[in-house]
């Protein structure tokens, strides 16, 4: 069947421009997708903290039964999320799901879509505002360019054997300055972890860090004083 004037859409999440021209994973921009939809929905539904921020209440299986996926790739692509500054998850307690609080890039630009209204522009015949780009002066877009830059060099990539180990390029290259032969092992080590208990870390270049700067320590031994004399007789 072809779509005709009057053919209703069907169920649909929201995917936001600046998720879709991101360098995030796939399964990364499906979940904000989801997240997004569910946000709408706490709106209406008045589910908003005590700083009138509006959270989600959405559990890992949840998540996983919509997205069709795994319940491990539900949970790496919500600590992609996290990492990249897109969500904060808030624990509830013992066996009740976190909050997550979606946010938005600061370098974002929100258009509403008025009903019932039109915005002419110069030269071409007016057409409904669906919340499309309007033209930006120079300034803007050199602007939004310079944005758009920060966030490449401030987005973490996957790393890992399981693609759940996040590092921006200025991380990774000092990892492989300071550590040649050993930082793939411990990115390795790190993903696999995760992946098997189920733990996340805030910062995974500050934990592979850590463990190889504890590693490459010396190991403390007890030291001896082999010039200790003893009385004849005496045991040692």
């Amino acid at each position: 069947m072809y779509y005709k004037t009057n053919t209703p859409l069907p169920p649909f999440v929201p995917l936001p421009r600046f998720i879709l021209r991101g360098e995030y994973s796939i399964n990364a921009k499906l979940l904000y997708a989801l997240l997004l939809g569910r946000t709408q929905l706490s709106q209406k539904s008045g589910w908003v903290s005590e700083d009138g921020d509006v959270y989600v209440i959405y559990t890992i299986r949840q998540m996983a039964n919509d997205l069709n996926r795994s319940e491990r790739t539900v949970k790496a692509a919500l600590a992609e999320l996290e990492n990249a500054g897109l969500i904060t998850r808030v624990r509830q307690g013992w066996n009740r799901a976190n909050r997550i609080f979606l946010q938005l890039p600061d370098e974002v630009q929100l258009s509403s879509r008025p009903e019932g209204k039109f915005c002419p522009m110069d030269g071409l015949e007016s057409s409904p505002c669906m919340g499309q780009n309007l033209p930006i002066s120079k300034k803007e877009k050199k602007k939004t360019d310079s944005s758009q830059n920060n966030r490449r060099e401030n987005a973490r990539r996957c790393f890992g054997q399981y693609q759940n180990v996040f590092l921006l390029d200025r991380e990774l290259a000092d990892l492989q300055s300071t550590y040649p032969g050993q930082y793939e092992d411990y990115i390795n080590r790190l993903s696999a972890y995760m992946a098997s208990s189920g733990k996340h870390y805030a910062n995974h270049y500050a934990t592979i860090r850590k463990w190889l700067d504890e590693d490459s320590k010396p190991k403390p031994g007890k030291n001896y004083d082999y010039t200790e004399t003893y009385e004849e007789g005496e045991c040692l």
